[in-house]
């Protein structure tokens, strides 16, 4: 799922790749879409990668790919299967993969309308044919639907809707309860070790949202709100008007990471990174350089639990000790971050920038392993297949498979 786990720590349990090279492409925007919602080839989200190493990646158009390798040589990666619901897209949302292979996906109709809607699609690989099968299909209420689909440890779908809706849903497809929080764009609902989940809002809070006492009950309970504004920091804000999302500095369109003792932090549009405890108060706050719609970036926290990573629009990739929030090391690099860092299983630290390189970092130092140059702007976080290689995808429409040289 999006950033490996429902505490989406980014950590992942493969060892990736060291000297890149490009392997393998597949160029979406030579794919008819019947009824594209834009014009253009444009990825935003972020693969989900099967244990068999299949990607399955959203087109922000509107059509979902299940992208393998070949059968025998080749350059191009193969579509295995896509699905469109009609008028629909999945923006930037990332899939999530169940333990028995169902894809998870939410779409939006409507999306440039006050008719907007939001739909949890559950999804099969079909037996034969490039049509997957639709096993199940969930009413995520008004708003356009962006946001990235969390799976529980019991099989149970976390998603949002545009306006707020928190559903939790069972594998079989009922609703298990709702929960009205506020407006989301793209931020992914996390989920604590107790069962709370947590959504950032872009309309300034953080809610942390308890499940029903009563299996019998269908309302989940808004536990308290942490409101960003309180806690701004010492620097000057730098605010524009929207759009873009989060220029005006308010609430957070990245996701929660939760940390081993329900720390919750979250990096938001003023450009702080916050550290809050699951009972709501502020334990610290770091505080990035200041730009427009400050941080998107969900953080990754390493393998010891001691330190955290993200990217910022200013300022490159940050390294932040957990229990403080002190700086450990930067690393500047040009353009913006909105890409989420994945770590793999010794350490090394992948992300990738709005200027369309592909960094891979020493997590304890921020030395460079490599810097691979894709020449397209890229807001996808690196995901790292069984075999080492990594899936990347560009603005351009163009999912990349890079493997050691």
């Amino acid at each position: 799922m999006y950033q490996m786990d429902a505490q989406h720590t980014g950590r992942s349990p493969y060892t990736g790749l060291r000297q890149p090279m490009l392997l393998r492409t597949f160029n979406t925007s030579v794919v008819e879409i019947p009824d594209p919602v834009f014009g253009n080839s444009d990825i935003q989200s972020s693969a989900a990668i099967a244990p068999d190493g299949t990607a399955y990646i959203g087109l922000h158009s509107g059509m979902l790919f299940a992208l393998r390798d070949p059968v025998g040589a080749g350059d191009q990666l193969a579509a295995r299967w896509s699905f469109h619901p009609p008028g629909g897209s999945s923006w930037h949302a990332t899939p999530a993969i169940g333990r028995d292979g169902t894809v998870y996906v939410g779409f939006s109709t409507n999306s440039s309308t006050p008719d907007a809607e939001g739909t949890l699609y559950a999804l099969r690989a079909p037996s034969k044919g490039i049509e997957p099968v639709i096993l199940w299909s969930v009413d995520l209420g008004p708003g356009r639907q962006t946001s990235s689909p969390t799976l529980g440890p019991d099989g149970t779908i976390y998603a949002m809707g545009g306006e707020g809706r928190l559903s939790a849903i069972a594998p079989d497809g009922h609703i298990k309860w709702t929960a009205q929080t506020g407006p989301t764009l793209k931020a992914s609902p996390a989920l604590g070790q107790d069962g709370t989940v947590y959504v950032p809002s872009m309309n300034g809070k953080l809610y942390a949202v308890a499940p029903p006492a009563n299996p019998t009950m269908q309302r989940g309970t808004i536990h308290w709100a942490f409101r960003f504004a309180e806690f701004p920091g010492n620097q000057k804000p730098v605010i524009g008007h929207s759009p873009p999302a989060g220029a005006d500095g308010i609430g957070s369109g990245a996701s929660p990471t939760i940390g081993p003792d329900g720390t919750i932090y979250v990096g938001a549009n003023n450009s702080n990174f916050y550290a809050i405890s699951p009972e709501g108060h502020l334990n610290w706050l770091f505080e990035a350089e200041r730009e427009i719609a400050g941080i998107w970036s969900t953080a990754a926290l390493s393998a010891d639990n001691s330190t955290l990573y993200f990217g910022a629009n200013k300022g490159g990739i940050y390294a932040i000790n957990r229990f403080d929030g002190t700086l450990r090391w930067q690393y500047p690099n040009y353009g913006s971050i909105y890409s989420s860092p994945a770590l793999d299983a010794t350490g090394a630290l992948y992300t990738a920038s709005t200027v369309g390189h592909v960094f891979a970092l020493d997590g304890a130092t921020g030395e460079l392993i490599f810097d691979y140059d894709a020449e397209a702007p890229i807001w996808t976080a690196p995901a790292i297949r069984p075999d080492g290689s990594l899936v990347i995808a560009d603005r351009h429409g163009r999912v990349m498979l890079l493997g050691n040289s």
